[in-house]
This record gives structure tokens, sequence and C-alpha cells, in this order.
């Protein structure tokens, strides 16, 4: 048996304290409603449109009850778009997502790949809210282009009890993308800037004109094109901070997993609050046992954690069965 340890040092990217962590925008914040000046910094925003989902937990789908850990920070990610389902276009947005949010000590906690449809878009949305809880995020990606499928924003404001309405913020900036470009901005791509109202509107990256609009204080609606997805949320990457760090710690063997899967699941129901996972090397081979022979583990488990002590207990006691 060979084995191998990796401490993964603390997630980069993470305040010391989520309640000392703030910043300026880099710009103005828009809503449908009034004008916030950029010496507002984000976390007064979000706690103020968490408020707003509070007071209308029954037509926002809120919550019934507060987050079983407080400690924890949630997210939930709705992939939007007949074309992911079908197999036409493959979704790279879901692995992005979770490895960023994972270093801003926010869990992911759910995923949900859903149709074209008011229906589906309405009840998927209310389900992940009322899973993440308040100090959640909700994201979507795709259905926010310009064609008939495209009713992303339409099926959010009406899951949220909201009003569609012209952003004339965006238009302005719509106006001059697609003047430079020489490109008409007809009736079709005006539907673009048709968002939920109200709504807080993130301004876009520079050279763009796309929104990042919030809802209900903690649903962002963002486009499925990957470029555009990452960016956008990359622009405002503070907005998107849990609380505390999280400990991992790698430990890779030759077994299989098949021979410590007993002792590991004791180990596990003992250290309740540290994830532990089994992963066996994808590569590894059970008909070509020569060709093993240049892999460097057959299982890698990975042990995780908000508290550094644990997590080394757990790496302690998993080294002896493994």
């Amino acid at each position: 048996m060979r084995l191998f340890a990796a401490l993964v040092s603390r997630c980069p990217g993470l305040s010391q304290r989520h309640s000392t962590s703030t910043w300026s925008s880099p710009g103005s914040i828009w809503t449908h409603t009034a004008k916030i000046t950029n010496n507002k910094n984000y976390r007064t925003i979000a706690a103020q449109h968490r408020r707003w989902a509070h007071r209308h937990s029954t037509l926002a789908g809120a919550p019934e009850q507060p987050g079983d850990d407080v400690n924890t920070v949630k997210a939930a990610f709705m992939v939007i778009g007949d074309e992911i389902l079908s197999g036409s276009v493959q979704d790279s947005n879901t692995p992005w997502l979770a490895k960023f949010l994972r270093a801003r000590g926010v869990d992911l906690v759910r995923v949900e790949f859903v149709p074209d449809t008011f229906e589906d878009i309405g009840d998927s949305l209310l389900r992940l809210r009322r899973k993440v809880s308040e100090n959640g995020f909700v994201f979507t990606s795709g259905g926010i282009g310009p064609t008939h499928d495209d009713i992303s924003y339409q099926a959010i404001a009406k899951a949220l009890g909201l009003t569609i309405e012209l952003h004339q913020e965006t238009v302005e900036r719509m106006k001059v993308h697609y003047a430079e470009r020489n490109i008409e901005l007809n009736e079709a791509r005006l539907r673009m800037a048709q968002l939920p109202s109200p709504c807080t509107v993130l301004p876009p990256p520079e050279n763009s004109w796309v929104p990042l609009c919030c809802c209900g204080g903690n649903v962002y609606i963002l486009p499925g094109i990957p470029r555009l997805f990452t960016t956008m949320i990359e622009n405002h990457a503070d907005v998107f901070r849990g609380h505390g760090e999280i400990f991992t710690r790698e430990l890779f063997s030759q077994m299989g997993e098949g021979d410590f899967s007993e002792p590991l699941r004791r180990i596990a129901a003992e250290f309740k609050d540290v994830r532990i996972g089994s992963y066996p090397n994808t590569k590894w081979n059970m008909s070509n046992p020569a060709g093993n022979d240049a892999l460097d583990y057959r299982v890698k488990i990975i042990v995780e954690g908000k508290n550094q002590a644990l997590v080394d207990e757990a790496v302690a006691e998993i080294d002896k069965i493994v």
C-alpha cells in the first residue's frame, strides 16, 4: 500500500471575518425605484433586499424557517434551457461555479436543470430559495436572450410576484454597444432590457451591457454563455462570500474502496461536522492491471471542514485504515 497525503492550504480569497468584509462597487448600483450611490457597499444592498424578501415571503417563495446552520452560507443553481436537456449544448458553468463558491466559503448544495417553461422555472426557483434560506444565493443561467424561448426574466418575475419593466440604464448601454457595431437595436433586442421590477441591477463588466440582475434579495439572473457567466460573477466576486474558511486535506491510496469502506463509514459517522468523500481514479482499469502501474493513486479521499482541528483528527483516523 502506497499512501500520499497533501495538505491544501486555506482557500484563497476568503475574508477573515464575513461581518467586516466590505467594498465599494466600481460603478453605480441601479434599481428601478432609486439610484444607490457608490458609497454604499454590497453587504448593505444585500441586507436591504433580504429584508425585502422576508417581508414578501409568501409571494417570493422565501424559506419557511431560518437555515439549520447559521454559520453556513448555501447556494443553489438553476440551469435553464431545452438545449442543455437535449444534449445539444454542454453545460460548463456548473463546475466553474462550484469551485468559485467553494473558494469563498459558500456551499453549492443543489443544481437543477429545467426546460424553457414558466412552470418549471417557477417551481425550481421557489424550491431552491427554500433550500438555501434567506442568507444564501440562487443563481440562474440561460434564457435571457431575444428569441421566443428566452423567458427567464418573465418566469422569475412571475414566480416572485414581480412585474416586468424596461430598464432604462440597460437600454442606454445597449444603444452605445450596438451603435458601435452598426447593429440595429430593434424590439427583439430590447426584450433583453425588460427586467423584473423591483430588482437590483449590478453594473456590467467593462465593454459589456449585460446587467447582473438580482431579484428578491438573493436570486441572481445570468446568461448561459460561459464567457459572460463567469465574467459577470467575477466582476462582483465580493458579493458572494460565506462565513469563515474551509480546510481541505487529501489522501491518496492504492487500496480499493471496498477494502476500507466500512471503517471509513464509521469515521464519517463519528466526525459529523466534517465532510469525507471517497473518489476512485477514473483512469484505473481493472481489466488492464499493468497499465495501472503508471497511476499515482487508485482512490482519493477528500476531507473538508471549517474546523481545522476536526479535519486533522479525521485525517489521522483515516490514515490508519488506508
